[in-house]
């Protein structure tokens, strides 16, 4: 354990967790802030048995890391000491992996209780600092695109207003009903125009103004599709293609929508704008969806053949003010605003090395690890002193993940959203839930395939099915032979689902 030696050199408690959660080494601030002998220390097995927080669950906060295998840091909370329930410090919690184990890190902030209102209140400002920032970045997106919007608006006005002009001339005839269908034509091209100019006008509105704190469900390839047709004009009027490539049979994200189309936008028009200046022939964009099963990622490639970027900008590409385009072209605010944004979605956004053009690549968690880690309330504190129960929900419409969210959420349950059977069952392996909700009519297995796997892998609490009503007899035959806990039939609402949900529960066990 020598390796681990230079936490002796740190000045906060640090110990050494293997991937079990077992306590493996220790420094010699430990002793101090825990106020116990090393010979004592030493027979503790699990963090628990030395200290305890009622504002956090450590075991939960714990899993979460493991799953994730990444840095995690909690808000400040209160711990006490096991042997002295009533020594109680503030401290803030932080795990990170470290050659295959994790060190936890207590950084002691009792002393700084008396600035906790004016550190709070710089953080405000941060904040407010950020969102004005990204929002000043969105209007400089939105002001280099408005020549292409002011074309794509144009187009459809004006074949409005020529047909319109046909109806006019139709109307002065004599017998304006003779020419019924072509008025009726005409009228329906009218329409369709002006529905054409309020989606562009909805999408301007939406980019601008949505919430920006929201995260939802998102079928990536529909917000991708999205993203480029704000792109799509200028591109080919340089002669560029977009192509969009998905490797995954259903890719789906938990992401603030409007904040990632932000992303892809920036990284998108990027591209175009190094193919237009490099006057290169055929340009061609690429964009790929994939995942990573073993990395528990999903992954967004945006590749151009364009010039590349000079070497001196790739150390310093993601720092403000950073920018490869003339003076008054660009902020160099663009790529910096995207790492903040991909950080917090806990994803990562890299140069990849190629040897023409250049290669950003995206990596966002998969949606059941980021659903189980992303529980805010518990995480900060703020949840009820009982614990938590955790809810997969399986079903291949992103749509309706997002409508069981807002009511699970709101019922002070933890959501676990998942889009394909395969994914679920894996997580399944790694984390611990109270209930599972499936959709039987998936296309990769039924409900009944997966409620199958889900019982052969070991998983013995209730499961709810989530059908139609023409399944109702497929369910009373599974529901003996694979234990099936109730039926949620579809179209359902709030009342239903969470009756369906707590009658399960507390069937089971008596644990709603």
């Amino acid at each position: 354990m020598s390796g681990f030696a230079i936490l002796d050199q740190i000045f906060d408690a640090a110990m050494v967790l293997n991937q079990k959660g077992e306590i493996t080494y220790f420094n010699n601030q430990s002793s101090i802030f825990f106020k116990m002998p090393p010979r004592l220390l030493k027979q503790k097995k699990h963090l628990n048995q030395i200290c305890e927080s009622r504002d956090l669950d450590l075991d939960q906060w714990l899993t979460s890391a493991f799953l994730s295998f990444d840095v995690l840091i909690s808000p400040e909370i209160k711990l006490h000491l096991v042997h002295e329930p009533d020594t109680e410090y503030s401290v803030i919690l932080k795990l990170i992996p470290i050659e295959g184990n994790f060190a936890v890190y207590f950084q002691d902030k009792t002393v700084e209780n008396t600035l906790h209102n004016k550190y709070r209140d710089q953080m405000e400002e941060l904040k407010k600092t950020h969102h004005q920032i990204l929002q000043a970045d969105k209007l400089s997106t939105l002001g280099e695109l408005t020549a292409t919007i002011s074309h794509e608006i144009n187009n459809p006005l004006t074949i409005a207003a020529g047909h319109s002009e046909i109806i006019k001339d139709y109307l002065k005839m004599k017998d304006p009903l003779a020419k019924l269908p072509q008025l009726q034509n005409a009228n329906t091209v009218v329409l369709d125009s002006l529905e054409r100019v309020n989606q562009i006008i909805r999408n301007m509105k939406d980019f601008l103004h949505k919430s920006e704190d929201e995260k939802e469900y998102c079928d990536l390839e529909a917000l991708l599709n999205n993203a480029t047709e704000w792109i799509r004009p200028a591109a080919k009027k340089a002669n560029i293609e977009i192509k969009i490539e998905k490797q995954a049979q259903k890719v789906v994200a938990l992401a603030n929508r409007i904040k990632l189309e932000q992303v892809l936008i920036n990284l998108i028009k990027n591209s175009v704008d190094a193919l237009k200046d490099s006057n290169t022939q055929e340009g061609q964009i690429k964009i790929i969806l994939s995942k990573s099963e073993s990395l528990q990622q999903t992954i967004i490639d945006v590749i151009d053949n364009g010039p590349g970027m000079p070497a001196e900008m790739k150390k310093n590409l993601f720092k403000p003010f950073m920018t490869t385009k003339d003076a008054g072209r660009g902020t160099g605010l663009g790529l910096s605003i995207c790492a903040k944004i991909i950080e917090t979605h806990r994803g990562k956004i890299e140069l990849v090395e190629s040897e023409k053009g250049c290669h950003f690549r995206i990596r966002l968690p998969l949606i059941e690890v980021y659903s189980y880690t992303r529980n805010d309330r518990s995480m900060s504190g703020t949840a009820k002193k009982t614990k938590q129960k955790r809810v997969l929900v399986l079903d291949n419409e992103v749509q309706i993940l997002n409508v069981l969210d807002a009511f699970l959420k709101d019922e002070d349950y933890v959501f676990i959203g998942s889009t394909v059977p395969q994914d679920a069952l894996d997580f399944l392996t790694k984390a611990s839930v109270e209930l599972i909700i499936t959709d039987f009519s998936m296309p990769e297995m039924t409900g009944a395939q997966f409620a199958e796997e889900a019982r052969r892998i070991g998983y013995t609490g209730p499961l709810l099915y989530m059908t139609s009503a023409k399944f109702i007899e497929q369910y009373n035959k599974d529901k003996k032979e694979l234990e099936i806990s109730g039926l949620i039939i579809k179209p359902f609402n709030r009342e239903e689902v969470m009756t369906t949900v707590n009658l399960a529960l507390k069937s089971h066990g008596g644990k709603a």
